[in-house]
């Protein structure tokens, strides 16, 4: 019997976007083809593309482009697992407001948790990433 084990998609990609909501639909379009190149089925894809926007939102919205106005997004695959990087160059600060008391935002990394198998938050002197993953089945 030969068995033969799959070889990952080439799924490795960045993409810059201008710092402007106007951009997260083409983010959303840039993880949904590369969760479908990998092979995540329809409803994992959706999930793994709500994440990223999220992501995205939150980098657009709270964080700080580089010096062109943009930040980074990159996707990769490793080990059966679909990896996105959500990078801008400003500081994060977390939300001291509890949660039910937040009327509108503040449950992006709540609802990043739900979609994904896992999310990192890395913070240092050059810019705050969040790395979202999961695994296909």
């Amino acid at each position: 019997m030969v068995v033969v084990c799959p070889v990952e998609p080439s799924v490795t990609g960045e993409l810059r976007l201008d710092a402007q909501a106007s951009e997260l639909a083409g983010a959303r379009r840039y993880a949904a083809d590369a969760a479908t190149a990998f092979g995540l089925d329809s409803v994992d894809a959706y999930d793994f593309a709500y994440a990223v926007n999220e992501a995205v939102t939150n980098a657009i919205r709270h964080g700080s482009p580089d010096g062109n106005g943009q930040i980074m997004l990159s996707i990769h695959a490793t080990s059966g697992r679909l990896v996105c990087c959500v990078r801008d160059f400003g500081a994060f600060a977390a939300s001291a407001w509890p949660m039910e008391a937040r009327i509108e935002g503040g449950r992006g990394f709540a609802l990043m948790a739900e979609l994904v198998d896992d999310v990192k938050l890395r913070i240092d002197r050059h810019g705050t990433t969040v790395t979202l993953s999961k695994a296909r089945v």
